[in-house]
């Protein structure tokens, strides 16, 4: 197949202009940040893929069998996707009982988080099939919230990220989760994620980063566009010499009862409760 045929795809298209906004964000500085796409299926256009040697996965993911992850490579540039889409980028087909992987086009070498990426899509496949998209990026404002002790648990940084602007709430009803430290790139810290993911779409790395998924790349962009903004209030807030204390509990009770998001909201915390007093 054709290089050019591949990237007519739509999501193909879409990885290379959202990779476009994170470098110019710069949240995805220098070969940083990665990105992985499941496809059940290989799209039309996509059949006729040479053949690569196995490579074993960095876990089992039995869910993913059968299916397909285009990953973006290791080191790979997001200035860059759009000129060099084939060394960025790989399409592994993943084989049957999700042991291995073969690279059937683009660069075999996949990005150093792919464990991440594999724990996090077979868990998506059980708990969120409609989110195929991960997204992994370096937004400054966040990384540095996750250096303040009192914010290094899901319960505490949700509450400060949330309670800066009218709509969060609304937005994230579940909050944000925060996974405590891990190497990067190990099976660890796939798997500390994966645990993170029932009731979030968004995760936020100890001093590292956050996570996002989505039903598409532009979806999980938005996601992080959104929790990113509400920690660069928290940070003007700060350096004006103010304390973010946020809205008042009364009206974050009253806008998520106006969109029947109440009772959901408190099974969440709850939920966050237990998992501090554990």
């Amino acid at each position: 197949m054709a290089s050019g045929r591949f990237e007519t795809n739509p999501e193909v298209r879409e990885l290379m202009k959202v990779s476009a906004w994170l470098a110019q964000k710069g949240w995805s500085e220098a070969g940083s940040g990665n990105i992985s796409i499941r496809f059940d299926r290989l799209p039309p256009g996509m059949e006729e893929l040479s053949t690569g040697q196995p490579q074993r996965l960095p876990l089992v993911a039995p869910k993913l069998g059968g299916r397909y992850l285009l990953v973006t490579a290791a080191g790979a540039r997001a200035r860059e996707m759009d000129t060099e889409l084939k060394s960025s980028t790989g399409l592994f087909n993943i084989l049957h009982g999700g042991q291995d992987m073969v690279c059937v086009w683009g660069n075999p070498q996949a990005t150093s988080e792919l464990a991440a990426h594999v724990a996090i899509q077979e868990k998506l496949v059980e708990i969120r099939p409609e989110d195929r998209v991960v997204l992994h990026t370096h937004p400054a404002h966040l990384i540095a919230l996750t250096h303040i002790p009192r914010l290094q648990d899901s319960r505490a940084i949700s509450q400060a990220l949330l309670r800066m602007q009218s709509e969060a709430h609304i937005l994230f009803p579940d909050g944000v989760r925060y996974v405590q430290y891990s190497t990067p790139g190990s099976v660890e810290l796939g798997a500390r994620s994966a645990e993170q993911l029932e009731r979030a779409r968004v995760l936020l790395w100890h001093m590292h980063g956050a996570v996002a998924t989505g039903e598409s790349l532009s979806r999980a962009l938005d996601y992080l566009e959104y929790i990113d903004k509400m920690a660069e209030i928290y940070w003007i807030l700060r350096s004006a010499g103010i304390h973010p204390r946020g809205m008042r509990d009364e009206d974050i009770q009253s806008s998520l009862k106006h969109f029947n998001l109440w009772e959901r909201h408190l099974k969440s915390m709850s939920v966050l409760e237990k998992t501090l007093n554990r």
